[in-house]
C-alpha cells in the first residue's frame, strides 16, 4: 500500500527539478525578448521577419539544451521513485500477508514483479519523453505569440519598448506553457511532470500489488482514503471491495473492485493524479481502518480561519495557492531582471505575498514549505534587491512621519475611541453613497471588509503608538489632529493611510472621525 501522504510528496524532488528547468528557459527567453531593443520601431517587416525566425531557432536551440542537461538526472530520478515505491508498497502488504500466516516471495526473486517493475519504468520514462519531446515546440511557438504582441504594440506606437517587453516578459514568466498533449492541451512543466510521475508510479504498484495478490491466493482489498478527494472518488474511497465479481460473503455483500473504483480506466482509482491505493484483506482477520465516523471526519471543517471553518485539507490547498503566488512573483523577477527591465511592481507584490503567505501561517499553525517557493536565480541578492526596492516608496513616508518619542503621538492614544459605526458604516461600506470609494480601496488593497472591521480597528490603534499626529486648527467642537500612517492589511499588504481624530475637550480621550488610503505623492 502506498498512502496518500506518501503519494501526495512523492514526485516533489522531480518537480524542483522540472522547476529549475523551466526557471532556466524563462531567463533565456527574457534575454531574447530584451533584444528588442536594438530594433528601430520603424524597422521594415522584412527586417523584422528575419530577426524574429533567427530568435526562435535559438530559442528552440537552447531548450534543447536545456533539456539534454537535465535528461540523465530524471531518468535517475523515475528510476528511483519506481523501485522506492515498489518496495513501499510490498513491504507494506506482505506485512498483512505474514499476519495473515501467508509466506511471500521476495522481490528479487519473483520474475514477474521484477518484469512489472521494468515495465512501469518503461512506460512512465516513455510517458514523459513524449511529453517534453513537444517542449521546445511549444515553447518556442509561445516565445513567437508574445513576441509578434510586443511587436505590435511598439510598432503602433501603444506603447514603449519597456513596457511592451516588460509585459511580454510578465506574461510569459505567469504562464509559460511546456508540453503539449496528443489532443492539443497544454500544461506547464510542473503540473505535466507531477501528473506523469503520480499516474505511473501508482498504476506501476498496484500492479505489483495485484500480482502479490494472485500469489497470496487473497481475493479482498481495502481502499486508502483521504481529505479532499474528489466528489466521485469519495463514493468508493475506504470500503473493501471483492476481485472478480461482486459477491455476499458471510452475510455482508462485497462489490466488484473495478467496477466500483473504475480500477484500470484514467477518471478511476489509480488513474490519472489519483492519491487512492489499496492493500490486501482478509475477512473475518483483517479489522477495517474506516469506519463511516472516519471517512465522515475526513470531510469535517475544523479548522478556522477567518471567521470560517474548513478541513485540514482545505487550509492545505489554500496554503498551497499562496506559496504558487510566492513562486510566481520570484518567477517575474528573475526573468525581468535578465530582460533589464523594472522590477518594482514585481518587488511590491512580492514583498505583499510573502507577507501574507507568513500570516496564513500564523494564523492557521501550518509550516513553509520553502521547496514550493524557490526559484532558480532568485538567491539572497535578488531578495534583498527586490524588499530594498518593495520598501523604496516607503522610506520617505517613514522619515517624515514616525514619531520620535511620546510627546509626538496622538494625546491620549492609547484610549482612542473608535466607533464600530465609522468603520462599518463609512469607512468600509461598500453601499454607503460617499464612502463606498474609501470601502473599496480598503477591499481591494488591504482586505479589510465589514467583516474583519475589528482588525483594522487594531491595526488603527497599533499607528497611533508609532506615527506623528498632526495639530490642525481646533474647531467649536474640539481639538482635530491628523495621523498618517502606514497599514497593514489582512492580506499582508500595505498602504498609507490618513486618520482624523478629534479631541473634545483636554484630557479626554480622542476619536476616530475620519480613515481613508491615499496614495503618497
Amino acid at each position: 500500500m502506498l498512502s496518500p501522504d506518501y503519494l501526495e510528496k512523492l514526485p516533489e524532488a522531480l518537480i524542483q527539478l522540472w522547476q529549475q528547468v523551466e526557471d532556466d528557459i524563462l531567463q533565456d527567453l527574457g534575454r531574447r525578448i530584451a533584444q528588442m531593443r536594438d530594433l528601430d520601431a520603424l524597422t521594415p517587416a522584412a527586417q523584422w521577419q528575419a530577426w524574429r525566425l533567427e530568435q526562435s531557432q535559438l530559442v528552440r536551440k537552447g531548450v534543447l539544451s536545456i533539456l539534454a542537461k537535465y535528461s540523465g538526472k530524471s531518468k535517475k530520478e523515475i528510476r528511483r521513485l519506481l523501485l522506492d515505491a515498489g518496495r513501499e508498497t510490498l513491504a507494506s502488504d506482505d506485512a498483512i500477508y505474514k499476519a495473515a500466516g501467508l509466506t511471500p516471495s521476495t522481490i528479487e526473486e519473483n520474475e514477474t514483479l521484477n518484469n512489472l517493475l521494468n515495465a512501469g519504468y518503461r512506460q512512465t520514462l516513455g510517458t514523459w519523453q513524449n511529453l517534453t519531446a513537444t517542449t521546445a515546440a511549444t515553447v518556442t511557438g509561445a516565445f513567437e505569440k508574445r513576441l509578434d504582441e510586443a511587436w505590435l504594440q511598439v510598432s503602433s506606437g501603444a506603447f514603449d519598448y519597456d513596457t511592451a517587453i516588460r509585459r511580454a516578459v510578465e506574461d510569459l514568466a505567469d504562464q509559460m506553457p511546456g508540453v503539449t498533449y496528443p489532443s492539443g492541451h497544454r500544461d506547464t512543466l510542473e503540473v505535466a511532470v507531477r501528473r506523469a510521475v503520480l499516474t505511473g508510479v501508482n498504476q506501476t504498484c498496484a500492479k505489483l500489488q495485484l500480482a502479490r495478490a494472485d500469489e497470496m491466493g487473497c481475493e479482498f482489498v481495502e481502499v486508502t482514503a483521504h481529505e479532499g478527494a474528489r466528489p466521485e472518488h469519495a463514493l468508493w474511497q475506504g470500503k473493501i471491495y471483492h476481485r472478480g465479481g461482486a459477491i455476499v460473503y458471510e452475510g455482508v455483500r462485497y462489490e466488484d473492485f473495478e467496477t466500483a473504483t473504475g480500477y484500470g480506466t484514467g477518471p478511476g482509482l489509480c488513474g490519472w493524479n489519483c492519491r487512492h491505493n489499496f492493500y490486501p484483506f482478509f475477512p473475518g482477520i483483517s479489522v477495517p481502518n474506516y469506519t463511516a465516523e472516519r471517512l465522515a471526519a475526513l470531510s469535517a471543517k475544523t479548522v478556522e480561519y477567518d471567521g470560517k471553518l474548513y478541513t485540514r485539507y482545505e487550509i492545505t490547498q489554500m496554503q498551497r495557492a499562496l506559496e504558487r503566488r510566492v513562486r510566481k512573483y520570484k518567477r517575474r523577477f528573475v526573468a525581468l531582471r535578465a530582460a533589464k527591465a523594472d522590477t518594482t511592481a514585481t518587488s511590491v507584490r512580492l514583498r505583499d505575498t510573502r507577507r501574507a503567505l507568513s500570516q496564513y501561517l500564523e494564523e492557521t499553525d501550518g509550516k513553509l514549505d520553502s521547496g514550493r517557493t524557490d526559484v532558480a536565480g532568485f538567491s539572497y541578492p535578488e531578495a534583498a534587491l527586490s524588499t530594498a526596492q518593495a520598501n523604496a516608496p516607503f522610506e520617505a513616508f517613514r522619515k517624515e512621519n514616525l514619531a520620535a518619542g511620546e510627546e509626538d503621538l496622538l494625546p491620549g492614544h492609547a484610549q482612542a475611541v473608535i466607533p464600530q459605526e465609522k468603520l462599518t458604516g463609512y469607512a468600509l461600506n461598500l453601499d454607503h453613497p460617499k464612502g463606498a470609494d474609501k470601502a473599496v480601496a480598503f477591499r481591494d488593497v488591504l482586505g479589510y471588509t465589514k467583516e474583519n472591521a475589528p482588525a483594522l480597528a487594531a491595526a488603527l490603534r497599533d499607528g497611533l503608538s508609532q506615527w506623528k499626529a498632526r495639530p490642525r486648527p481646533a474647531t467649536r467642537y474640539g481639538q482635530p489632529y491628523e495621523v498618517k500612517m502606514i497599514l497593514t492589511g489582512a492580506n499582508g499588504r500595505q498602504a498609507t493611510a490618513k486618520t482624523g481624530w478629534l479631541v473634545e475637550e483636554a484630557g479626554t480621550a480622542p476619536r476616530l472621525i475620519s480613515v481613508y488610503l491615499y496614495k503618497q505623492k
